[in-house]
Formats: structure tokens, sequence, C-alpha cells
């Protein structure tokens, strides 16, 4: 269908404050705006270029997912992560990733298993953010795979906030430990067990995964 001016001017406008969104989404994942800052919506939108309506829109919806958090008269800050936020997320991991496995795992298909191999093959250099940028999405789009095999809309749309909440947490793994062979083993593991069609060795290996990157991270407790 052909656009209208009106319509490709608003196709336009929101493709802008999607990427908007996202380069401020990453700006937080890689902690270059600090847990706790307060978020100046005149200083980001003379940083990107743009007028401050579609900064105010893009932290709205980041405020959703929990990326900012807004006080009435204070304006956005960049949401804090606790221990109690910490711990929350990991449990919400386990919950549903091995809960998805499970429901995925018969519907996995053999064009399914080369995509992950393919996202697995993905590297990144530790000291250069932007390789690292590309490597979380790939491991985003690994797990969303697994997730969308499940065939369960309601399940993927709760666990895709689950797994926004956690880029901060995989992007602090990232930099501080030296994990690139650790996750692409992991990865393996999982894409084994979909071969093997073995249940248990899938959702003993996600469960010891995300129990050793929070040790990592965090140590015990």
């Amino acid at each position: 269908m052909k656009l209208s001016p009106i319509d490709g001017e608003k196709e336009k406008y929101q493709s802008l404050r999607q990427r908007l969104q996202e380069a401020i989404k990453h700006a937080i994942i890689t902690c270059e705006l600090a847990p706790g800052a307060p978020i100046r919506e005149g200083d980001l939108a003379e940083r990107y270029g743009v007028s401050k309506t579609p900064v105010r829109e893009a932290l709205t919806s980041l405020l959703q997912n929990k990326f900012v958090d807004y006080t009435p008269n204070r304006g956005f800050t960049v949401s804090s992560i606790s221990i109690s936020d910490v711990q929350e997320i990991y449990e919400a991991r386990t919950f549903y990733e091995t809960g998805l496995f499970r429901l995925a795992l018969r519907c996995l298909s053999d064009a399914d298993i080369r995509q992950l191999m393919e996202l697995n093959e993905v590297s990144f250099n530790q000291e250069d953010p932007e390789s690292i940028a590309v490597y979380l999405q790939a491991n985003t789009d690994f797990h969303m795979c697994i997730a969308k095999a499940s065939r369960n809309s309601r399940l993927v749309h709760h666990y895709q906030a689950i797994l926004d909440e956690a880029q901060r947490l995989m992007y602090m793994d990232l930099i501080h430990n030296n994990v690139l062979l650790t996750w692409h083993g992991n990865h393996e593991r999982i894409i084994n067990a979909i071969r093997n069609q073995d249940e248990v060795a899938g959702v003993n290996a996600i469960r010891e995964i995300i129990t050793n990157q929070k040790l990592r991270n965090f140590g015990p407790g």
C-alpha cells in the first residue's frame, strides 16, 4: 500500500522515536548514563539532534520497561538496581527461561537450531563497547528464538521485559569477566539439549548458567 505524505511523516517520526529509544537504552545498559543519575531532556535532545518531544516520548517508553524512573516536578532519572532487584531479575529469568525451554523443546526446528548456532558464532572484543552491544543483541536473539518457539505470546511478552531488565547485569558480566568462551559453551549446552530432546539437561544448564552469572557479578546471597 502506498503511503500518503501524512502517513510517511508519521512513519518517519515513529522510526526516529524508536531509534532514539534504543540509543538511550544503550547508554543506560552500558552505564554511560549511570544508575540513579538525573536525565536532562534538553541535554539528550542536543546530543541526538532532536527536539525534546521525541526524547520525552522515548523516556516514557523506557519508564514502562523500568530503565528509567519518573518523579513529578523532578523529572526522569536512570533507574537504580538494588540487591532485591538483582535477586528478582535472576529468579524471573530462571522461571521464564526454564518454562519456555520446556514448552519450546518439541517445537524447535532444524532451521531454529541453525539460527541458534549462527547466533552463537557472534563474538566480541572486551575493549570495544560497540562489539559488546552487537554480542548482547545476538544473545537476546538467541534466547528469544527459543522463547518464541514456545508459541505462547503472553509468556514471550513478559519474558522479553525481564530480558530487557537483565541487559545491564549481562553487560557487567561481559566487561568485568573474561566470559566469551563461557557464554559460547553455555549456548552450546542448550543447543545440544535441543538436538537431543533432553529436557532435563536443558533445564539444568539454564539454571546453572544463570546462577553462575549471578555469582560472578554479585557473589552468593
